[in-house]
């Protein structure tokens, strides 16, 4: 079984964030996604991943705190969900997503929520994955 952990404050600078800025051309992007990270991480932002070198993982946030262009209260706002390459295909979208919804539930919560498109995007999320799983999509 692989394992999952979730990124602390206190050793963000030595873990691989596997985010699409993290190729050594962009260095600048890393360092800068890292910092960004750091002030976020205190404000309740989650960074799990699968712990292998590859893009497999979540980031979220509480809704009053995410950066997107949202307004309400209760609930944890995905900004990125993102399985690739050689990992595609073995559950760990579902198992990611199941941690945000489980981890929302712990907290309190009211739900989850995402911003989609009808197509995915590179800074968007597919709403089919969201609909498999049985989020309510509003157009």
């Amino acid at each position: 079984m692989e394992e999952y952990i979730n990124i602390p404050l206190d050793n963000i600078d030595q873990e691989h964030i596997c985010c699409a800025i993290s190729d050594k051309k962009h260095f600048e992007g890393v360092f800068n996604k890292k910092e960004w990270l750091k002030k976020r991480i205190t404000e309740g932002h989650v960074f799990r991943k699968l712990n292998v070198q590859g893009k497999v993982f979540v980031e979220y946030a509480p809704l009053e705190k995410a950066w997107v262009p949202i307004e309400g209260t209760g609930f944890l706002y995905i900004y990125c969900l993102w399985v690739s390459g050689k990992f595609k295909g073995h559950g760990y979208g579902k198992q990611l997503l199941e941690y945000v919804i489980n981890d929302a539930k712990k907290k309190g919560k009211q739900g989850v929520c995402v911003i989609s498109s009808k197509k995915k995007k590179s800074y968007l999320a597919d709403k089919k994955f969201f609909l498999k799983y049985g989020f309510e999509v509003v157009d």
